[in-house]
């Protein structure tokens, strides 16, 4: 990005583009015990896990983020 620009003010623009995507990847990745279902649910939506990697879940916790995947995302 740096090498496209003769701006010197251009590093400002990387410094905010890298940090919303370090506050993006940290909620996407937050492994808290408290919001794993919300985590779980995002993954899943994006394909970035499927129903199967879910596996050993009670179902209670299954239908949750399936739900929560459907209806916070879509």
């Amino acid at each position: 990005m740096l090498q496209r620009s003769s701006d010197p003010t251009a590093v400002w623009d990387i410094h905010e583009f890298l940090s919303k995507k370090q506050h993006e990847l940290g909620r996407k990745y937050d492994y808290r015990y408290s919001v794993l279902v919300g985590v779980f649910a995002r993954l899943l939506y994006e394909g970035w896990i499927t129903e199967s990697d879910l596996a050993g879940l009670s179902p209670e916790k299954l239908q949750l983020i399936q739900r929560a995947a459907t209806r916070a995302y879509s």
